[in-house]
């Protein structure tokens, strides 16, 4: 027998009161007239303290555009079908936003974003509003726009457009970031001619590598492909043989690892591999425990030629970007990755220092012309940008994240030298000229005893012919001064005492 309160059943009340009315009380007979609606047992209950929690914890339950009000949807209503959109013959006059104050509340939002944080030039502020446009025209409020759809915009394939659209969706929480993983692309690609019983084994070791695991963190992109390369010649020589890993012996290990001509990284990414893979029950025994690694392979500095510094002068004379990279990496022996993260407010003129964390260097007449000029032509090529670090490029002059290797790359591809073995060079050249002092080393470039050891025992074995040394040194071209070695102008360590 059902429990009744003034005549009336639980179910009737709670039907009752979902039709909303603004001031007079719950109709108890709504059942009556329009029907019993069954539901789950403490639904209703559950869902109205979920609405209660949600109205308590949106400070932006509306916004204001334009004088109207516009509020977010709670909820998002999933598409039965998902229909490709392609945007790439959409011009703005033949559309007729969906939601107009939808439409006008992410336009506010976009100009907000880039007058407050990124500093858009007029042209591409234009370029980016347009295309939101078209886009939040045809896609209402409770839907996600994919990454895919706003490749298809009209006239907007530049990639500093796509790249914004792309950043304000997804800062609204409206993106839908459909795009190909490139690294799961290279992959796949890397894999594809193993067998496909090895290859599903090789992923469960990559993926732990790639998102980590239970006691794992996940690694950097440089690490899982520096895994993938030196373990992909060992996986398709056991394609060839077997059809699982579970039949690698620890035979087939010592001869494959003999064979190499630098076993050490191939022999830790193997033995990496297989305790991965034996943790996961995927293999029976681990037959690459107690291998030998064998010894890590040892790089020795060599010194730069005066052929090759004087290819680089003459290079650095005609791009001011890479004038003032070989500044700060072949004179101050900065890392390449300190140099690509410098600051503007690194360089003090006034007070004629480099300043940034541990990096105090007077600034040398050579690297404070190489500044001037490019910061002269920074700012005429990129007026309106707010990216605080010191180089920029087409891709983050509109952003506040400094430049990738992929921007240096192209700088010294064609040059004789690479950034590491300028930096190497510039490291022999103060051990040269100091006697080969290791704690002087580690005090002026803040590098670690093992590290200033590894330079001084090379000078040290042999008397190094150094262009420094020699009259007309063609290095006098890059740094300006002809009398002066290049390792005083970090002359402040000078005043140091070693012992300290």
């Amino acid at each position: 027998m059902p429990l009744l309160k003034h005549g009336v059943c639980r179910l009737c009340r709670c039907q009752a009161q979902a039709v909303p009315r603004t001031w007079q009380r719950p109709d108890l007979t709504t059942a009556a007239t329009t029907g019993q609606q069954l539901f789950i047992a403490d639904l209703v209950r559950r869902v109205h303290l979920v609405a209660r929690t949600r109205e308590r914890g949106s400070p932006e339950a509306h916004q204001l555009v334009g004088g109207s009000f516009w509020a977010m949807p709670r909820w998002r209503q999933d598409p039965l079908f998902i229909a490709e959109r392609d945007m790439s013959r959409v011009t703005v006059p033949d559309v007729e936003p969906i939601d107009p104050a939808f439409t006008s509340y992410v336009s506010a939002r976009a100009e907000a974003r880039a007058e407050a944080a990124q500093g858009w030039s007029p042209a591409l502020r234009e370029r980016v509003l347009r295309s939101l446009y078209l886009l939040i025209a045809v896609h209402g409020p409770h839907e996600r726009i994919k990454a895919s759809t706003v490749a298809t915009l009209p006239r907007q394939r530049a990639t500093r457009a796509i790249t914004r659209v792309t950043e304000v969706l997804a800062h609204l929480d409206l993106l839908d970031d459909d795009r190909i993983d490139p690294l799961e692309a290279w992959i796949q690609r890397r894999l594809s001619n193993v067998h496909p019983e090895i290859r599903a084994e090789a992923l469960v070791r990559i993926s732990i590598v790639r998102h980590g695991g239970p006691r794992r963190r996940p690694r950097s992109t440089a690490t899982v492909r520096n895994q993938v390369d030196a373990s992909i010649p060992f996986l398709l020589d056991c394609s060839k043989r077997y059809c699982t890993l579970r039949q690698v012996t620890r035979a087939d290990l010592t001869d494959w690892l003999s064979k190499c001509a630098a076993p050490h990284n191939e022999a830790v990414a193997l033995r990496n591999m297989f305790k991965t893979l034996k943790s996961q029950r995927l293999l029976f025994a681990n037959p690459a425990r107690g291998v030998s690694l064998g010894a890590r392979p040892a790089s020795v500095p060599t010194p730069l030629s005066p052929e090759a510094i004087q290819t680089l002068a003459a290079a650095a004379e005609g791009d001011p970007a890479l004038k003032l990279l070989v500044a700060l990496i072949g004179i101050h022996a900065l890392y390449p990755h300190q140099a690509r993260a410098l600051p503007m407010a690194a360089i003090d003129f006034i007070g004629g220092r480099l300043l940034h964390r541990d990096i105090d260097h007077p600034l040398d007449a050579f690297t404070r012309q190489a500044a001037a000029d490019y910061i002269r032509l920074r700012h005429s090529r990129w007026p309106h940008t707010r990216n605080p670090h010191l180089f920029l490029s087409s891709q983050t002059a509109h952003s506040r994240t400094p430049v990738t290797t992929g921007w240096m790359q192209p700088l010294l591809k064609d040059l004789p030298v690479t950034a590491q073995r300028l930096r190497e060079d510039r490291i022999l050249e103060e051990a040269a000229v100091t006697g080969a002092d290791p704690q002087h080393l580690c005090a002026v470039f803040n590098i670690t005893p093992d590290t200033g050891l590894r330079y001084t025992r090379f000078i040290q074995s042999g008397p190094l012919d150094h262009a420094a040394d020699q009259p007309g040194n063609p290095r006098d071209e890059l740094s300006g001064a002809a009398t002066m070695p290049i390792g005083s102008v970090v002359g402040r360590h000078e005043e140091r005492d070693p012992s300290s």
